[in-house]
C-alpha cells in the first residue's frame, strides 16, 4: 500500500528529474515545460557495485518525510520493506495501512535483530539523530558485514564518521542545504554574465 508524498508549494518543488545519458544528450523521462536557454544542473546517479538492480529485503529506518520518499521509491520498485520508527503511532498507522512496521531503537541489537538484519540487504538511516545513526551504522556493519548502509547526518564531520563506522552511502543534511543555495541561485543569478 503506497503512501502519497507530501504537497508542496510550487515555490519549494524538487525539481530532479530522471533521464539517461547517451551519446552526448541527456534525454529526461518525463516531459518538461522549460524556456530553451534553462540552466540545469546534472548529477550522475551511478549504480552501486554489481547490483544486478534487485535487492533482498530492506530495513527503513525513520518515517519522517525522508522515511516516506525512500518508501515511494521501494513502492515503486516492489522492493520489501521493514519500517524501523520509535513513534508508536507511526508505526501503528502503518501497521493500518498494510505496512510492514515495528516500533525500537535502531541503534538497539534487539531492534536490528527484530527488523530482520540477518536478511537484509540494505540499511537506510533516515532519522535526524546523527548518534543513533553513528551507533546503527557500527552495530549493523558488525552483525551483517555485507549489508549496504546508507545513512543521514547533519554536518559533513558525522558523515565521514558514519563511512568510518562502515555507511555505504552518506546524506549530509548541511551539503544538501548548501546544493540547494547554489541551484536556486544560480537560476535566479541564470541570465546574469559571471564577471
Amino acid at each position: 500500500m503506497s503512501q502519497s508524498l507530501p504537497e508542496e508549494s510550487t515555490e519549494d518543488r524538487v525539481s530532479d528529474y530522471l533521464g539517461t545519458y547517451e551519446r552526448g544528450v541527456v534525454r529526461l523521462d518525463a516531459p518538461v515545460d522549460w524556456k530553451d536557454g534553462t540552466r540545469v544542473v546534472v548529477s550522475v546517479a551511478e549504480p552501486a557495485g554489481d547490483s544486478n538492480g534487485e535487492l533482498g529485503p530492506v530495513i527503513l529506518v525513520g518515517f519522517g518525510l525522508a522515511g516516506r520518499w525512500v518508501a515511494d521509491i521501494f513502492e515503486r520498485h516492489k522492493v520489501d520493506y521493514v519500517i524501523v520508527d520509535q513513534n508508536p503511532d507511526t508505526v501503528e498507522m502503518q501497521k493500518r495501512l498494510g505496512l510492514r512496521a515495528i516500533a525500537g531503537d535502531i541503534s538497539q541489537e534487539e531492534t536490528l535483530r527484530k527488523a530482520g538484519i540477518e536478511d537484509a540487504s540494505l540499511l537506510v538511516l533516515t532519522i535526524p539523530d546523527e548518534q543513533a545513526v553513528l551507533r546503527a551504522t557500527q552495530l549493523a556493519r558488525r552483525l551483517k558485514p555485507d549489508i549496504y548502509i546508507v545513512a543521514r547526518t547533519t554536518y559533513t564531520s558525522a558523515g565521514l564518521k558514519a563511512v568510518q563506522l562502515g555507511a555505504n552511502e552518506v546524506i549530509k543534511g548541511e551539503q544538501a542545504v548548501a546544493r540547494q543555495f547554489y541551484e536556486k541561485l544560480m537560476r535566479k543569478l541564470g541570465g546574469v554574465p559571471a564577471k
